[in-house]
């Protein structure tokens, strides 16, 4: 769209809108609606919402596993390792550089390479309603862990999961840092069924999400 067209087609909604786009209660109802959206019909719960986020994680094909704490974690991703007699190659996420990864494995803190086999991260949050793992871009997390590697292995602390989709907005909206502009929301390994109708997965990226569900 040129600017011309641009500025005749905001002429026109301008005229439309009169004199209400200037009004205090048009200003006030505005700033209601960035800070305290509204909300549709959520669906119903189960009491047990953790047992019910597993449910549908693992309905979407996500496997998942429960561990007691975050210094569980390498023993966890040894556990998933092909059995070679090569040093394991794998991408870390630099905010789980902490956690003592063996000195015998080739272990990238960073961006994927596109010659990992398996990469680790950390989610922000999980949803209860669809099974979904949220993950958002930051140099302690960067975004192409989440799709380069066959392997996804994503932590998930029991605390961080929220009840539905709007919640995690209204937690981002709260939390005082700026959130990025890369938020991806993870349901299941990728899957396509273009091609004659027949189901293929994975798409594209990991072949398989394994969901570290972490209680400490």
């Amino acid at each position: 769209m040129n600017g011309t067209r641009r500025d005749d087609m905001l002429a026109r909604i301008r005229e439309a809108l009169g004199d209400r786009q200037r009004t205090p209660e048009a200003v006030e109802e505005l700033e209601q609606r960035l800070t305290r959206p509204p909300t549709g019909p959520r669906p119903r719960l189960d009491a047990d919402r953790l047992g019910q986020f597993v449910a549908k994680a693992e309905a979407n094909l996500i496997k998942v596993e429960r561990i007691a704490s975050l210094q569980m974690l390498v023993p966890a991703v040894r556990v998933l390792l092909p059995s070679t007699s090569d040093a394991p190659d794998i991408s870390v996420a630099p905010e789980l550089e902490h956690l003592g990864w063996p000195s015998t494995w080739h272990v990238n803190f960073g961006a994927g390479r596109k010659i990992e086999p398996l990469s680790v991260t950390m989610a922000v949050a999980g949803i209860v309603e669809t099974g979904s793992i949220i993950l958002r871009s930051s140099p302690a997390s960067p975004t192409t862990l989440n799709f380069l590697p066959d392997v996804h292995v994503v932590v998930l602390r029991t605390s961080d999961i929220v009840d539905y989709p709007e919640d995690v907005w209204a937690r981002a909206r709260s939390e005082s840092e700026d959130w990025p502009r890369t938020v991806n929301i993870i349901s299941s390994p990728s899957r396509t069924a273009d091609v004659g109708g027949i189901i293929v997965r994975p798409a594209h990226g990991p072949k398989s999400v394994h969901l570290m569900l972490c209680d400490g």
